[in-house]
């Protein structure tokens, strides 16, 4: 095949899928399947507009209230599990100094031992 046949043959495939691409923009623009968007309360108007937005303003606030009260528990979760690692490292510290002191004393009296044991050459 020659470089023009090749040009040819994807332009007509290009077209084709352009005018199918055409086809589905203009299924979905129709006016009759096209849902108007009611997002603004000055975007009423109709009876049934009024019902939609007020049930969605009400889902929505359901939705919300629910969402705060699961972050308002996780965050006291959060912070009772703050005050209780405060709580260990406290106890830790100070468990880590007693094991210093009892380190120390322990290290004082080897040394007094060895240090009593070992014969003087003089």
């Amino acid at each position: 095949m020659g470089s023009v046949e090749k040009d040819i043959s994807h332009d007509h495939i290009y077209l084709s899928n352009i005018s199918v691409e055409k086809d589905c923009h203009q299924a979905r623009n129709s006016s009759d399947t096209r849902r108007r968007v009611i997002r603004k309360k000055c975007d009423i108007q109709t009876e049934e507009d009024r019902q939609m937005y007020f049930r969605r303003r009400t889902l929505n606030n359901a939705s919300c209230r629910i969402s705060r009260i699961h972050r308002r528990t996780k965050l006291d979760l959060i912070h009772k599990k703050c005050a209780e690692y405060e709580d260990l490292n406290t106890k830790l510290i100070r468990q880590e100094g007693i094991l210093f002191e009892v380190i120390n004393q322990l290290k004082e009296h080897l040394r007094s031992l060895v240090s009593n044991d070992i014969p003087t050459n003089e």
